[in-house]
């Protein structure tokens, strides 16, 4: 009796332990598929990406990571960056060129400085009748709208634009 009742610890704690360890497995897919990204209010939009020590031309990046003698800097503090295409309605950390931006989020020690305060984008494809931060190339505006602390400057005084093109 007391030996069925040992197996069936043993067993059902092994069970336990391969299934603790196929969930550490997985997190790191599923946390980098949906790496931290800035404001709580605006739609979220999955942007799916990698890893890097630089960002190449044409992408943005959505978090940062800075480590001592890590894989972007064996001898000292580097940064990594979570790299993903630009697209429509994700937050990110700069504002790739043929794109422009309608919000703004500014935190200490966020995804897009993890040492100081930093600033995020909702990021926008430019096309007529949205409001946006600056006046992508090509666009014109019908209308603005200035505000202290509003969408387009966290810290200060803001222009929105109502932009045609």
């Amino acid at each position: 009796m007391m030996r069925s009742g040992l197996r069936k610890a043993v067993t059902t704690a092994a069970g336990v332990a391969a299934m603790a360890l196929a969930g550490l497995a997985a997190t790191p897919a599923t946390a980098a598929a949906s790496a931290p990204s800035a404001g709580a209010e605006a739609p979220r939009v999955s942007a799916s990406g990698f890893w890097a020590c630089t960002v190449p031309a044409g992408k943005t990046y959505t978090d940062t990571d800075r480590r001592y003698r890590g894989n972007c800097n064996p001898s000292g503090y580097g940064t990594s960056y979570y790299v993903v295409d630009p697209a429509d309605g994700i937050w990110a950390c700069t504002v790739p060129s043929g794109f422009t931006y309608d919000d703004t989020d500014r935190r200490y020690r966020g995804a897009c400085n993890p040492q100081g305060y930093g600033t995020a984008y909702r990021l926008r494809e430019p096309r007529t009748g949205i409001w946006a931060c600056t006046i992508p190339s090509g666009f014109s505006y019908t209308d603005t709208d200035r505000r202290y602390r509003g969408p387009c400057n966290p810290e200060g005084y803001g222009t929105s634009y109502l932009l045609v093109g």
